[in-house]
């Protein structure tokens, strides 16, 4: 069950900020492009809307310190189930990139970055190209999950398949977001 959150005004008597929509996925998506710690800040991101070859496009993908993919799943609203499907999907075209692939996606993503140079300055470590991809995690980003969303989860998440869920809440506070 996820855990709730409210941004309250401060006052004599306390008023929570009212939730509301971003317009786009595009938005949620360019902002984390823009500052990645907004997931997590050991995450550095190396692909952005990259073409499955399954007819799809993942919208981000990011590296971990231990070289683990993080396949992240952007939704704007409450997911059905089938991000779950999708999601699965493209972990399936994650887990088939070599290091090679891995490399010129960051390649574009950065437009003309080198992987290893980059991976050095942000985790101050020589990126083992071997281990690259020798495990992934899929991450689904989303305002809240339905009843069967959540669900499937739990139960791939108790079969040991690394996916979770980063929640975020947009709050009104006069005409800003």
């Amino acid at each position: 069950m996820p855990i709730q959150h409210a941004i309250w005004k401060v006052g004599r008597r306390p008023e929570p900020l009212p939730t509301c929509k971003l317009p786009t996925e595009q938005m949620l998506e360019s902002m984390i492009v823009e500052a990645p710690e907004i997931l997590s800040p050991e995450w550095m991101l190396i692909g952005r809307q990259e073409p499955t070859g399954f007819g799809g496009r993942i919208d981000l993908l990011a590296i971990a310190p231990d070289s683990t993919l993080v396949l992240i799943e952007i939704k704007r609203d409450r997911t059905p189930r089938e991000v779950v499907a999708q999601a699965l999907d493209y972990a399936s075209w994650v887990e088939s990139l070599t290091s090679d692939k891995i490399v010129q996606i960051y390649h574009r993503f950065s437009k003309g970055g080198n992987l290893s140079d980059a991976f050095k300055q942000r985790f101050s470590a020589n990126l083992d190209e071997d281990a690259m991809n020798s495990s992934h995690q899929i991450i689904i980003v989303a305002s809240e999950l339905d009843d069967s969303t959540e669900r499937i989860i739990a139960y791939l998440n108790a079969r040991d398949l690394a996916i979770n869920v980063a929640f975020f809440r947009v709050f009104q506070h006069g005409a800003e977001q």
